[in-house]
């Protein structure tokens, strides 16, 4: 089977099941997004728990999908209702883009330059990836990945720990310190993810 009409049959499987926890979603209009959000989250979230490579789970997938069918439907309800509480503990919806100071918008800037560049950015941001979900933060887990890195350079070069016009990173080194923070996110409430899409009611 074509990777596009798995994935569309993915989509369409979820937004049932998001259909039945939220009777005024309508997964075919603006709210697609969140039913887009959740399809690459079960795909990163598979792909962690079977540890393939991409041929190798497209393939698997394509098998549990449609020769034990029945089965993957009772799974899928069962994480979408677990992805939803993780969708309203971490993901806070956003009406403006909110202002920051201007030193620290050049700082952000100037951090997410500096990871674009990074050799090593896909496989730092896929480690921590999958720390985030073996820690139970399946909602959206490569955007918080990505987001903390983000957030760490930015800090280091707010606190001076790089000179200006910094280029690179050690991604072994952003790892460990972003590890420890991840461990601790069990503890922790509240959004880690700001989106400006339409907010849903829940």
């Amino acid at each position: 089977m074509a990777f596009l009409t798995l994935r569309r049959r993915i989509i369409s499987m979820l937004a049932e099941e998001l259909k039945g926890y939220i009777p005024q979603l309508e997964p075919y209009s603006a709210d697609y997004q969140m039913v887009v959000y959740a399809s690459k989250d079960l795909e990163e979230w598979m792909r962690c728990r079977w540890s393939m490579d991409s041929s190798s789970f497209y393939r698997t997938l394509e098998r549990v999908i449609y020769d034990g069918s029945n089965e993957f439907r009772i799974f899928l309800k069962s994480w979408i209702g677990v992805w939803l509480e993780k969708w309203k503990e971490r993901v806070r919806l956003l009406h403006t883009k909110p202002r920051l100071p201007p030193t620290v918008a050049e700082k952000i800037r100037e951090a997410k330059k500096i990871y674009r560049r990074s050799e090593f950015k896909n496989e730092l941001k896929w480690l921590l990836t999958r720390k985030l979900i073996r820690q139970g933060e399946i909602c959206m887990p490569s955007f918080i990945a990505e987001n903390l890195i983000i957030e760490e350079i930015t800090r280091r070069l707010r606190g001076g720990r790089w000179g200006r016009g910094a280029s690179r990173i050690d991604p072994m080194d952003i790892y460990n310190s972003l590890s420890r923070r991840i461990s601790g996110l069990p503890k922790e409430k509240g959004p880690l993810v700001y989106l400006r899409i339409k907010p849903f009611m829940f």
